[in-house]
């Protein structure tokens, strides 16, 4: 009987050594299939490992939103770098200053005068009547063009009287003098005085009187500036090639006070592009 009982103890052995084997691949298997629904899963129709995140997290219409323009960032001068250069000037470029001398054959209209801009030593145009009969008179170039403006505003029913058109240098100097001594009657220092006087008078040289391109034009009424004639330059002066020479919102440009009477001859292309841009000539000239 001994043997059998040996036997029956081996048997016990083994079974147990192979439940824990048993215990052991199947904690394994566990283990694997847990460890594997863990890993991120492969799209199948794109390859590329689906994101896990809750996708309402995004905010609504992004996927619609349409990527910004990348721009290389600037460099240490607060600069962007050019990658390509530049061929186009901007549309909105400031015009290029231009100081036409009065002897331009061609852009002599658009001469610019005035206490930095004086006129060449001993200057003197050919001179011409304003008008027939008329002692006032201008640069022969810009008398034919004041004829034709007088005779259109006549058959509207406006008189633009001349007034005043070139001057000699010692009248110009005679009326600058007087101003200035005016000015320092009350009180102006020198240099007051000087910069006061300038913004209504300027000095010989430094005027366009003494170049005959300008006419200060008057009326019956005193008021000029509430006159029928008033209203019919501002409307019709650029066509003969005139502008408003000292527009009283411009003061700061032209360093002139507001002067309605005085109107300048710039060349009709210019007057009109001026007026078209309510531009006065330091803006046309790109010199401010």
């Amino acid at each position: 009987m001994k043997p059998v009982t040996a036997n029956k103890k081996k048997f016990k052995v083994k079974a147990i050594l192979a439940a824990v084997l048993a215990g052991i691949m199947l904690i394994l298997i566990v283990g694997y299939a847990f460890t594997k629904d863990m890993k991120p899963q492969k799209d199948l129709t794109s390859g590329v490992t689906k994101n896990t995140e809750d996708e309402s997290t995004q905010p609504a219409g992004e996927e619609n939103a349409i990527e910004p323009a990348q721009t290389e960032p600037a460099d240490e001068n607060g600069e962007q770098p050019q990658t390509e250069p530049v061929t186009a000037e901007p549309t909105t470029a400031k015009r290029k200053a231009m100081i036409v001398d009065i002897n331009d054959t061609e852009n002599w209209a658009l001469a610019m005068i005035g206490v930095n801009y004086p006129l060449p030593d001993k200057y003197s145009p050919n001179l011409s009547e304003a008008v027939d009969g008329s002692s006032v008179k201008l640069d022969s170039r810009v008398a034919t063009h004041y004829r034709e403006m007088y005779n259109a505003a006549k058959q509207a029913g406006c008189i633009l009287t001349p007034y005043s058109g070139y001057h000699t240098y010692s009248l110009q100097e005679s009326t600058y003098t007087r101003k200035l001594n005016y000015y320092i009657s009350q009180g102006y220092s020198e240099e007051q005085a000087a910069a006061e006087t300038q913004k209504k008078t300027l000095p010989a040289g430094c005027s366009e009187h003494n170049a005959g391109l300008c006419m200060d034009i008057v009326s019956a009424s005193s008021d000029f500036v509430n006159t029928k004639e008033f209203q019919w330059l501002c409307d019709n002066a650029m066509n003969y090639g005139f502008v408003l020479r000292y527009p009283e919102n411009k003061q700061e440009i032209t360093g002139v006070n507001y002067q309605p009477w005085h109107w300048r001859f710039v060349g009709v292309e210019a007057a009109k592009e001026m007026a078209q841009n309510n531009q006065c000539l330091e803006e046309y000239l790109g010199i401010v």
